[in-house]
């Protein structure tokens, strides 16, 4: 042994010699063994050896193309596309739930970037190995080879979030496979922010000789600190008590722990590792399974204050947690992949399955939920759920542009968090009805900031409320903000300063500046009003006069009619160019720029959503939608560019040079452009705008599956801009696009989201 390592263990487990016929996972072998046998995991047995089955999943490594193929666990064929351990630029998927940190499982064979240890706004990059095989007298370090480190020839990885599977391929004769997951749980807010992470290793015997084993589990890169291994019943482990990554008091120590089923913990005063020994007969396969625990409960938010997880209200310490996913994981792991199989197995396009399964990884990666910890805390005991913007780019707490974009996974299967998130909006509401555009900025939740993308935040934040009623059907809510969505949408149309019934824009930059240009494509200003925002405007106005008619206030819902008349001949005078509208008018200045923008018609979407008639006239819809299906769709191969001038020529205006944002490919402006194609049932135009972006972002030559950006440059099918965008999770409001349904239609009884609610429940 080491001498580095103090001389502690672990009861290593004797080999055991029953032989079941089981594969890896807890599911029979063979092809007919899509049937679940969790309790098998539970057998009392010192070591499970079973007969040689079916590998993990079963298709080739080819990243430019969408596979299907039968992966362990799964009763149908999934979808998505096998990746090579150098394939993603920007990292693999995250291990995580819901405001309790990530970890990423990058295709490499290496623990990437994390924040389980607190690190906001930006992520620590560990870029280091995790697992270790020793085998015929030889020691693997699973990876492949980077620094002259890791002895891996390829590695086929799989990621479904929260599921990451991997195939290592070996100079041994064993086949090694990897399946590591956390729990996400739609429905189970509290489960899905449990801090900690599964990794399940199967190791195969291809050859006709017993072969002799270890596996060891030890992270690097992780912080150094006090150790102390333990046993619990038949796992052992170790902790590691350390001094937090960031600045706190001295009294306060921050811990992770990792364990392993029927193996042995070393403790050493520079490295801790826990391991397991197997010998595998000829034809057969063991598992070995490892469990990664955190526990750091204290964080500086950016006002300075320290505030805590919410998790810890749950958990006393590390090992609490550590027993808690010991006797969880294998319910964890059930729940996942049966929500998942609901997606697998809907109508849906494979692509948008894919897409389903993987986007929420956005609030893994960006999601806070804090605890109630003083008694003048504003929020209640279920604490106070936000998500960043994007920790990884561009730090903002809950932007209110990404929030109406990207809150979809929260409001159908978080409602008590959406609560949380809207009670804060409320919270810092201004008494002129301005809602406040973020929380902060980095890591902030108590520095609001206003006066920014206002001229969109206050429609946006209107109907987001009338969302959460068509989701939950509480009255008593919809009682509670009326009065508060009333204010906003009274404040919108303070901005109509003209009086005509349009929000104008209001560009905050200056002459030889883009930045701010206050609205959600912020470095390239609109002027006067614009297709865009006057448009959302107008659909907030329809939504305001439903709220309206529902609260009883028959005078504000007339009041805002009349605007909405006024707006909508107004709009057709200043915007329409006789096949579309413009991108802006400024009739008062000249200014003016008549390029054809792609999510010019985006008031449709957000009506369609609501169940409410559209703000426009159907037949201007129409010819708008063959304008955009003429000259934005085909303007680049990675998606619908976001504006071309009438000859095909794109439009050139805002953004630094090496970014043209008029010229780009803005996941927004996309998506929700191609549901008003699906809404106005032209499903073929739609599910191509669609499908083209989502896969360059999947598939392109940039792939960033884990890694998505705000917008696509056009030219190369990369990000134009960051990465880890919250408003990604657009995507689960496709479904409803596809199926020509409102919010209220897709949670009823039966529909999809119920389904994924009921197969994830207990």
């Amino acid at each position: 042994m080491d001498n580095t390592f103090a001389k502690y263990r672990i009861g290593v487990a004797a080999i055991a010699t029953a032989r079941l016929k089981r594969t890896r996972f807890g599911v029979i072998s063979g092809r007919l063994s899509h049937l679940r046998l969790g309790l098998l995991l539970y057998m009392p047995l010192a070591v499970a050896v079973a007969v040689v089955g079916s590998p993990l999943f079963e298709a080739p490594a080819d990243r430019s193309h969408l596979q299907k193929f039968h992966v362990d666990g799964f009763q149908q064929e999934v979808c998505g596309e096998i990746i090579g351990a150098d394939s993603l630029e920007q990292g693999g998927m995250p291990l995580g739930g819901v405001g309790a940190g990530y970890l990423c499982i990058d295709p490499d064979g290496r623990l990437g970037k994390t924040s389980i240890f607190n690190r906001f706004p930006a992520p620590v990059s560990l870029n280091q190995p995790f697992l270790t095989l020793s085998a015929g007298g030889r020691q693997v370090v699973l990876a492949t080879p980077k620094k002259g480190v890791g002895g891996v020839k390829a590695i086929d990885y799989f990621g479904h979030f929260p599921v990451a599977d991997a195939r290592f391929h070996l100079d041994l004769p064993l086949r090694v496979e990897l399946r590591a997951y956390s729990p996400f749980i739609p429905g189970d807010a509290v489960e899905s922010e449990t801090p900690a992470a599964v990794f399940e290793v199967s190791v195969e015997n291809l050859s006709d000789q017993e072969q002799s084993i270890e596996l060891a589990f030890s992270p690097g890169g992780f912080p150094e600190g006090e150790s102390q291994v333990s046993s619990l019943e038949s796992w052992a482990a170790v902790q590691v008590t350390h001094r937090p990554l960031e600045k706190l008091p001295d009294w306060v120590r921050h811990s992770y722990a990792m364990a392993v089923e029927n193996g042995a913990a070393e403790a050493g005063s520079k490295a801790v590792r826990v391991f397991a020994k197997r010998a595998i007969g000829p034809r057969e396969q063991t598992a070995v399974r490892f469990i990664l625990a955190w526990y750091q409960p204290y964080l500086r938010e950016g006002s300075g204050r320290v505030e805590r997880h919410f998790y810890s209200t749950r958990f006393a310490n590390v090992r609490a947690v550590l027993v808690h996913a010991i006797k969880a994981r294998s319910d964890w792991f059930r729940r996942v992949l049966a929500w998942q199989e609901v997606i697998y197995g809907s109508d849906l396009p494979d692509w948008l399955k894919e897409a389903l399964v993987n986007a929420p990884y956005a609030l893994a990666k960006n999601s806070l939920w804090l605890a109630r910890t003083r008694s003048d805390d504003w929020w209640d005991d279920k604490g106070l759920f936000l998500v960043n913007e994007s920790f990884s780019t561009c730090p903002l707490t809950e932007t209110m542009p990404c929030r109406f974009f990207g809150h979809w996974p929260a409001l159908f299967f978080f409602p008590e968090l959406e609560l949380s998130t809207l009670k804060a909006i409320r919270h810092f509401q201004l008494r002129d009805g301005e809602p406040p555009f973020c929380m902060g900025m980095g890591l902030a939740i108590r520095d609001p900031r206003y006066h920014c993308q206002h001229t969109g935040g206050a429609g946006e934040y209107a109907q987001m409320i009338y969302r959460y009623y068509l989701r939950t059907g509480d009255r008593q809510f919809f009682q509670d903000f009326w009065p508060s969505a009333r204010d906003a949408l009274r404040f919108m149309l303070w901005l109509d300063r003209d009086g005509d019934g349009l929000v104008e824009d209001h560009a905050h930059n200056i002459e030889g500046e883009t930045f701010p240009a206050n609205n959600p494509l912020d470095q390239w200003p609109w002027h006067g009003v614009s297709s865009y925002t006057a448009g959302k405007g107008l659909a907030a106005l329809v939504c305001g006069i439903k709220m309206a008619e529902l609260a009883g206030d028959q005078a504000q819902a007339a009041e805002w009619q009349k605007a909405l008349n006024r707006g909508r001949k107004v709009y057709d005078e200043k915007l329409w160019t006789g096949t579309y509208y413009r991108t802006y008018n400024d009739t008062a200045t000249g200014r003016r720029n008549d390029s054809c923008f792609a999510a010019q018609l985006s008031g449709i979407w957000c009506t369609r959503v609501l169940g409410l008639e559209d703000a426009l006239p159907h037949d201007r819809v129409r010819h708008a939608l063959d304008t955009i299906a003429r000259l934005n769709l085909p303007a680049s191969k990675f998606g619908m560019m976001d504006a071309v001038f009438p000859d095909g020529t794109p439009c050139i205006e805002g953004g630094p040079p090496h970014s043209i944002w008029s010229r780009g490919i803005f996941i927004q402006c996309n998506a929700t452009a191609a549901m008003v194609y699906l809404y106005q049932g032209r499903r073929d135009e739609g599910a191509g705008a669609a499908q083209r972006m989502l896969d360059t972002v999947f598939r392109g030559p940039h792939a960033m599956p884990w890694a998505q950006p705000c917008g696509l440059d056009s030219q190369t099918g990369g990000s134009c801009h960051g990465h880890d965008y919250y408003d990604h999770m657009v995507v689960w409001s496709y479904p409803l696009a596809f199926r020509n349904q409102d919010i209220r239609a897709a949670c009823a009884p039966g529909g999809m989201i119920q389904q994924i609610l009921q197969a994830a429940s207990r």
